[in-house]
């Protein structure tokens, strides 16, 4: 085997257009192999770095607010070496698109099936394909491309990949099911069929029929009395009887051959006396009546053609059709690439990124707020602003400044910022969700770093996830009559700022600490709900119980909500309004008590309201310790992110 192996090899880095196909999608881990298999590169046995192999997956992880231009020129600018210059990108991006009949569409967004219409779905899966082929690889491996494609997108989506294979050199590999019978006789060089993990046939697609339909029924004890005395001479045990139903008239033959399969792997799970039945039998079953499967037939078949003890006439026409199919798909000898094959030690010393930290960054960026901007930046989330703008309005429209509106002031600080918070958080908790198999993929093939992306999504979530919020305060602050100077407005605006941002680190730190996305997303609000109580406005700080009190310095909502109650109140004086009492009436009515404690002269004194809420001591009455706090909060939930990022294999 390890022979046949290494001639095989030979034969593919000689023609290196030959296209695989298989019809069964089952996947083998490494785990699974036998202790016997050798894995080679280039006749070296070891293993291909990731980034050196394209890989088109079938779900296609584009990018949907981006172009189908941008989409490729990205992938290639990330993967291709720092040194070639930016205008040789573009020709390789542009003539890559050429080829796949995407030139008409460049500049059209790609769109989800969800959210935002864009290609259609044949364009879609070769802008996948164009994101790898861009960088002309050896290798290019692809599951299940034509599924979810009409008969004619299938078609021509093949037959542009095996003239890539026949004209530029490139090996395919494409898992494929029940492709129509133009796509099998014309656009595959070389056949495997898996059932189960096991190999069923592989060789030229021109003889998977006569070789299916020459099985015969073999004689299960002759057979197992071979494998005992290590015997490959050809017994007389056929009962005579045909393995497998010839093809069927008007059927076409992929159709056939799943069905031949399935119906294998059925009758292999069935029970024994059943099948036995069904073929005439009395049901009674030994190991005489036990009927092999059809990756026991191809194991025998390869034995013998391996020692090559018996030259059947199936083994001398497959084995012929193996050398006679890749000459005759191999393309004119002056269109051949010429090519050296590079070493295993080569290959593995290439540099591991192909660009530096600050263009990987410059690019992520780049790439990261075209996408966000369409999630975040649209009409939908334009008219829930809007909406909110409204019942703000109606409900703190121009609050007049006095005692009387103590408790309105402080109820509208903290509506906003619960209203705005719990979105930002569940929001990152969704985005990170979906972009966390895109990143798993292109860790893999070492685009970029992990740091590299992670600072560009910091820099995005930092201006498109909190813009529409912070914008929405701004309008709100005057709408409100809040303190009507320009230095309280701006720190408004910075604390409502960095509270949004610190919610968005929480969800992004949330997102990553629990890889489910549904898990996440339950548990992301009642955390979030969590950390609001402790801010004090429903429970005073004073009044916490003292198991709990501790939790409130962890709490991103009272370090925003003692700097906003801060910024409105230190250092003014509030009349008392017409209807009111005394400033003891109107401070009772704030906290919902009766303390004898309370200050009774007015105005009343702005410290002594952050101080009937709990805000007392130099340090928490100060604004700047709580900017900062709120500051230390989001880098220690942004490294505590990265860290987990960092680590995470998922």
């Amino acid at each position: 085997q390890q022979q046949q192996q290494q001639q095989q090899q030979q034969q593919q880095q000689q023609q290196q257009q030959q296209q695989s196909t298989g019809s069964s999608g089952s996947n083998t881990s490494s785990s699974s192999f036998s202790k016997d298999t050798q894995i080679l590169v280039n006749g070296q046995r070891g293993q291909i770095p990731k980034r050196l192999v394209g890989v088109v997956w079938q779900d296609d992880l584009l990018l949907s607010n981006l172009t189908v231009f941008e989409n490729v020129w990205y992938a290639a600018r990330l993967k291709t070496p720092q040194s070639v210059a930016d205008d040789i990108v573009r020709n390789n991006v542009l003539e890559t698109l050429r080829q796949l009949d995407l030139s008409r569409v460049q500049h059209s967004i790609v769109g989800n099936a969800l959210l935002r219409r864009g290609v259609s779905g044949g364009e879609r899966k070769r802008v996948a394909v164009a994101s790898e082929l861009v960088l002309r690889p050896s290798l290019l491996f692809l599951d299940e491309p034509t599924s979810g494609l009409d008969a004619t997108t299938a078609l021509g989506l093949m037959q542009t990949l095996k003239h890539l294979a026949v004209t530029q050199g490139h090996s395919i590999v494409t898992v494929i099911h029940q492709p129509r019978t133009t796509i099998f006789n014309t656009c595959i060089d070389s056949l495997l069929l898996l059932s189960r993990g096991r190999a069923v046939y592989n060789g030229p697609p021109q003889q998977v029929r006569q070789y299916l339909e020459s099985l015969t029924v073999i004689d299960p004890l002759l057979e197992k009395n071979r494998d005992a005395r290590n015997d490959n001479a050809v017994d007389d045990g056929y009962r005579g009887e045909s393995a497998v139903a010839p093809l069927p008239p008007e059927t076409g033959i992929a159709d056939w051959i799943m069905d031949v399969i399935k119906e294998d792997e059925q009758k292999c799970t069935q029970p024994q006396t059943v099948i036995d039945q069904q073929h005439g039998g009395d049901g009674v079953v030994d190991d005489t009546t036990a009927m092999l499967s059809l990756g026991d037939y191809w194991q025998r078949h390869q034995r013998q053609t391996k020692l090559g003890d018996i030259a059947t006439e199936e083994g001398e026409i497959v084995g012929s059709v193996l050398t006679s199919s890749a000459t005759e798909h191999s393309p004119p000898q002056d269109a051949k690439l010429s090519r050296r094959m590079s070493t295993l030690e080569e290959l593995t010393a290439m540099p591991k990124f192909n660009t530096s930290f600050g263009m990987q960054f410059k690019l992520l960026t780049q790439r990261t707020l075209k996408q966000q901007r369409g999630d975040r930046l649209t009409a939908t989330a334009l008219a829930l602003q809007f909406v909110y703008l409204f019942f703000t309005g109606l409900f703190w429209w121009r609050m007049p400044n006095n005692t009387d509106y103590l408790y309105q002031r402080n109820s509208l600080f903290f509506f906003m910022l619960i209203a705005q918070s719990n979105g930002v958080v569940t929001m990152a908790v969704n985005v990170f969700a979906m972009e966390r198999t895109l990143l798993k993929r292109e860790r893999a093939k070492k685009m970029y770093r992990v740091l590299s992306y992670f600072l560009a999504k910091t820099v995005s979530d930092m201006t498109n996830n909190v813009l529409l919020p912070v914008l929405y305060t701004m309008i709100v602050y005057w709408m409100a009559n809040l303190r009507p100077t320009v230095t309280a407005y701006c720190k408004f605006s910075l604390t409502y700022y960095l509270i949004f941002s610190t919610a968005q680190s929480m969800g992004l730190a949330i997102s990553i600490a629990i890889p489910k996305f549904q898990l996440a997303l339950v548990l992301a609000p009642p955390l979030t709900l969590f950390f609001m109580i402790m801010g004090g406005f429903y429970i005073p700080l004073d009044n916490m119980h003292p198991g709990i009190q501790w939790a409130t310095w962890l709490s991103f909502c009272r370090y925003g909500y003692s700097a906003l109650l801060i910024n409105e109140y230190q250092g003014r004086d509030i009349p008392c309004g017409d209807d009111s009492g005394t400033a003891q009436d109107n401070l009772s009515s704030l906290l919902s008590n009766q303390s004898n404690d309370l200050p009774t002269n007015c105005p009343l004194a702005g410290e002594d309201v952050l101080d009937a809420m709990g805000i007392r001591g130099s340090a928490v009455e100060n604004f700047w310790f709580n900017i900062l706090m709120l500051v230390i909060l989001q880098l220690v939930l942004r490294v505590a992110a990265y860290w987990m990022l960092r680590r995470s294999k998922n």
